[in-house]
């Protein structure tokens, strides 16, 4: 299995910003499932705007938390979205479904373990 997050870059920002990562991380894990909730009502509308915006939207907030695989996944909605075409979105959205259950796990992990 790939690896999942970026260790090395939480790590730097443990240094960084202390024990308000605690707090990011859980509110990242919060919030998320509300956004990929807005992008499957998009994808299943077929809104390309909307689909480019959720995707965009949870492209960053994962990135900042240091996943490696969920933004690349969401960049790839994003360009769809963009594009105005979302044929296979569905197929990519379950990557990212399957991607953020095994992120929040090993944020979660990080949270109990190196905070």
């Amino acid at each position: 299995m790939s690896q999942i997050l970026d260790y090395d870059n939480l790590n730097m920002l443990k240094d960084v910003i202390g024990d308000d990562l605690k707090a990011i991380l859980k509110s990242f894990n919060e919030i998320t499932p509300q956004l990929i909730g807005q992008l499957a009502q998009a994808i299943n509308q077929q809104n390309a705007p909307e689909v480019r915006h959720h995707a965009h939207t949870l492209k960053g907030s994962a990135a900042n938390v240091g996943a490696i695989e969920l933004p690349a996944l969401c960049y790839e909605l994003e360009n769809m979205g963009q594009a105005g075409e979302l044929k296979g979105a569905e197929a990519i959205f379950s990557q990212i479904q399957t991607s953020y259950a095994n992120l929040a796990s090993a944020v979660n992990d990080y949270i109990n373990t190196e905070l």
